[in-house]
């Protein structure tokens, strides 16, 4: 059987034995609650009814394990992060519990069951994950299941990391071999693990050899060549992690596996997935429409204005570069002369000769960005994005600022509030790289409440 195959037959038998297991665990809930009649004033209600609430209890609670990586199952994570998507996951089972309780009041679902469910969805996920994981590490010892993967590096650092995948087979590795950048020595032969090449080749190696991760280990590798690898391991589809030393790690909200003892930063895809995805969308058509309703009466002032102030149109179409590489049409209230080249450099100084009157009091209250809002309905835009850039800068790009472009550009964005147009144009691609690494809906919901004052106070535009 293949490797998808076996994964796949897996995550069915997980899915189904999560839906029998929870059910049972709230039905005992129930139970529990009856056998205990004596001690409360009131007595449960019969049982037809919480019977009945798991049609709508069981696909969210399923939802949500999903959502947490609870399928997940071929990923090698610690110990620490096992039980930390175990919290979260019943955390936000009993929370919507609550919620589900509350909308089908006419049930009258006791609150002590509601209350106390969350007891056994714990213990059940807690010891399904545990078995599955001792199973996993008993099946990788013996040689089954195994993740074939690279080491980038020829350093200490990558005979360390080499040492382990060797040493510990129980992590689920097959070390294939090491590259190395294009300066550096071929490193003595260790464990008998082949010096593949320089990194220039590493797609190719990819392929050739089946990669399914690969490790940075050389800490002297410079930032942009960095991110390029990353670049190109997404493109492959292939999942990059960096080995550190411990005390690089200062930031509490970066997630950290092991590989025995020695401290792994996985990067994150950057993808929603189907779900936060289709939300991202909803979210996208409600919030434009709303503002597009309430601020349309504002935009025809603006368009009659612009008309009175200057000749040329209210508008300025120009080519822009979008989701995958695609060009669309980006709609803006005009704010410089018609004579104005419209691929030339964009205004850096508020005096610049080529913003008209008008246009000057746009860029500042951002209000030029206003018909943008119709490319969010149309689906060429989001509402939070990378900046939308000219074709001719996109051209330009290093492989790792084309990942930018895996994502619809935004009316707003992390360079938006931060820093917007006085910040450099690659400081600007770095914020939108950190956005797309860890992009998430409480993220946009943070930039659109951070948007209001950066507009309102008009912080870093021309």
């Amino acid at each position: 059987m293949k490797p998808s195959t076996r994964a796949n037959w897996v995550t069915a038998l997980l899915i189904a034995s999560d839906i029998a297991a929870l059910a049972v665990g709230w039905l005992a809930t129930w139970k529990v609650r009856e056998l205990l009649n004596p001690w409360f004033a009131v007595p449960i209600n019969e049982i037809s009814p919480y019977v009945v609430a798991l049609k709508w209890l069981l696909p969210i609670w399923v939802l949500i394990g999903a959502v947490h990586g609870h399928y997940a199952h071929r990923e090698r994570i610690s110990s620490l992060n096992e039980i930390t998507r175990i919290f979260r996951a019943t955390e936000e089972m009993w929370l919507t519990t609550f919620v589900v309780s509350f909308l089908l009041r006419q049930y009258s679902l006791g609150r002590a069951v509601v209350l106390f469910s969350v007891i056994p969805q714990f213990l059940y996920l807690y010891t399904s994950r545990t078995i599955l994981r001792a199973v996993k590490r008993r099946a990788t010892r013996r040689g089954r299941g195994l993740k074939r993967v690279l080491i980038v590096g020829t350093g200490e650092t990558a005979r360390r990391a080499l040492l382990r995948i060797v040493d510990h087979p129980e992590v689920g590795y097959e070390l294939v071999g090491l590259v190395g950048r294009t300066d550096d020595p071929p490193p003595r032969a260790v464990n008998h693990i082949p010096y593949l090449g320089s990194v220039e080749r590493l797609d190719d190696l990819i392929r050739i050899h089946n990669i399914e991760e690969v490790f940075l280990a050389d800490p002297k590798v410079p930032d942009d060549e960095k991110l390029n690898l990353v670049a190109r391991c997404d493109a492959t589809g292939v999942h990059f992690k960096i080995v550190s030393q411990m005390f690089e790690v200062t930031n509490p909200q970066i997630r950290i596996d092991v590989l025995d003892d020695l401290p792994v930063i996985p990067l994150q895809s950057g993808g929603l997935g189907p779900l936060r995805s289709f939300i991202k969308r909803l979210m996208d058509i409600i919030v434009a429409s709303i503002l597009l309703i309430l601020l349309l009466p504002l935009a025809f002032v603006i368009a009659i204005w612009i008309r009175l102030d200057s000749p040329g149109p209210a508008l300025f179409i120009h080519d822009r570069i979008g989701l995958n590489g695609r060009r669309f049409r980006l709609w803006k209230f005009r704010t410089m002369t018609v004579d104005s080249n419209p691929y030339d450099t964009a205004p850096t100084d508020p005096d610049d000769p080529r913003i008209t009157r008008v246009g000057r009091w746009l860029r500042r209250t951002s209000l030029d960005e206003l018909p943008q809002l119709w490319k969010v309905l149309f689906g060429e835009m989001s509402m939070v994005g990378p900046r939308p850039e000219m074709p001719q800068i996109v051209e330009r790009y290093e492989p790792w600022q084309r990942i930018r472009l895996e994502v619809k550009p935004g009316v707003t964005g992390l360079w938006q509030i931060i820093g917007r147009k006085n910040l450099p144009l690659e400081l600007n691609l770095e914020y939108d790289l950190y956005y797309i690494k860890n992009q998430s809906l409480l993220l946009d919901l943070v930039i659109l409440l951070k948007t209001i004052p950066a507009v309102i106070f008009g912080r870093g535009a021309f």
